[in-house]
């Protein structure tokens, strides 16, 4: 029996020599592949500026530094994430606040959003869940009304659009995950993309020690040795390898788009039928894109099997799953520092139910056929 791993990563045949072409320029940390990685990102997302770090978390806390939140200051974010979403605003200084999800699409609750908002509010933060864009109207009004500052995590949102618009594309700052399940890769790596050439910036100086701007350069024959350290920054910076990586991508995005797409119509093809479960749906807003990232699906109280009793089930039939997410407000360190009394019911009834099937780009109809026929027989 052949096992069908939870991902697999999908990268172009270009990539290899691309990569060897790097390897022989002798330039192999951050330099002009980077660059050139920034530029063709910002041609797709369509942002005017975009600055390629080392992850997302970096991208996020990042992020939260140059929207300058201080101690004491609370920024709303749902549970139902990753937990670097949170740890990135504790290590900004500031208070995450948990906010609870929607049933339908999992991204954040703009109706629990208003109900969390104090006087020392200053942020919220977005997550764009499996690549179902979040209903940023509402979020966006909300924000406005209350004068906050919006920080998109975009982790599983690469392609995603919303009402016309690439998730990217808007004046918030955004930041876009490149880890080696993610629907662009580039083994680790991340990006932050900005309208404001401030914010840009500071991000992009805070990524290499706080070094005044193109410090790369120093070790290029147009460089100098000379460098001035105008903050005290950090470690976050991309290299050249995982740039061309990303490069090798963009080219074939819109082809990795379509795939995705037609996968996950085949997996609601061959589960519509079971009761048992519940289906992901389309963005529920006119011109919007999912990005497909993760194909989940929820048990319902007709399964004869709860989740866990599932994923042994399948991983005994050589099917890979995983589980996105554990919500945050139940990690013993959250429960510590936060109020453990907590009660989120959307995201504690999603997370007891959900599971994420096998989904990558080189993915089979035979290998979904059998994900959903082993899926129908367990559960009907």
């Amino acid at each position: 029996m052949t096992y069908i791993p939870f991902h697999k990563p999908h990268l172009p045949n270009s990539t290899y020599p691309a990569v060897k072409k790097v390897f022989d320029s002798g330039w192999l940390t951050t330099g002009p592949n980077v660059k050139i990685f920034e530029n063709k990102f910002t041609e797709v997302i369509k942002s005017q500026h975009a600055i390629a770090v080392s992850s997302c978390t970096a991208a996020l806390h990042l992020a939260y530094l140059a929207h300058k939140f201080s101690p004491g200051d609370e920024i709303i974010v749902p549970s139902y994430t990753f937990v670097s979403t949170v740890n990135a605003i504790v290590h900004a200084g500031a208070k995450p606040v948990f906010c609870d999800i929607d049933e339908n699409t999992l991204c954040i609750d703009p109706v629990d959003i208003e109900k969390r908002i104090t006087k020392k509010t200053k942020g919220i933060v977005v997550v764009h869940f499996a690549g179902m864009p979040a209903d940023m109207d509402k979020i966006n009004n909300i924000a406005n009304k209350h004068k906050l500052i919006i920080i998109e995590d975009a982790a599983h949102a690469f392609m995603t659009s919303y009402k016309g618009k690439y998730i990217g594309e808007s004046d918030n700052t955004v930041c876009f995950s490149f880890y080696a399940t993610k629907n662009l890769t580039t083994i680790e790596g991340g990006i932050i993309t900005t309208n404001d050439e401030e914010i840009a910036t500071f991000s992009k100086i805070m990524s290499l020690h706080g070094i005044s701007k193109n410090a790369w350069k120093r070790y290029s024959k147009e460089g100098s040795w000379k460098y001035d350290v105008i903050a005290p920054g950090y470690k976050y910076n991309m290299t050249d390898i995982q740039a061309v990586i990303g490069i090798e991508q963009l080219k074939h995005v819109r082809e990795s788009v379509r795939k995705r797409q037609h996968l996950s119509s085949l997996y609601k093809k061959y589960l519509k039928n079971n009761s048992s479960i519940i289906l992901p749906i389309d963005p529920p807003y006119p011109d919007s894109q999912h990005a497909w990232h993760l194909f989940t699906i929820r048990l319902t109280e007709k399964s004869k099997v709860n989740r866990d009793t599932l994923i042994e089930l399948l991983k005994e039939n050589e099917i890979g799953t995983s589980v996105h997410f554990i919500p945050n407000h139940l990690q013993s360190y959250y429960r510590t520092i936060l109020d453990n009394t907590i009660h989120l019911p959307i995201t504690e009834k999603v997370f007891d139910s959900i599971i994420s099937l096998p989904f990558f780009e080189d993915l089979t109809e035979p290998q979904i056929k059998k994900v959903c026929r082993i899926i129908n027989k367990l559960t009907i």
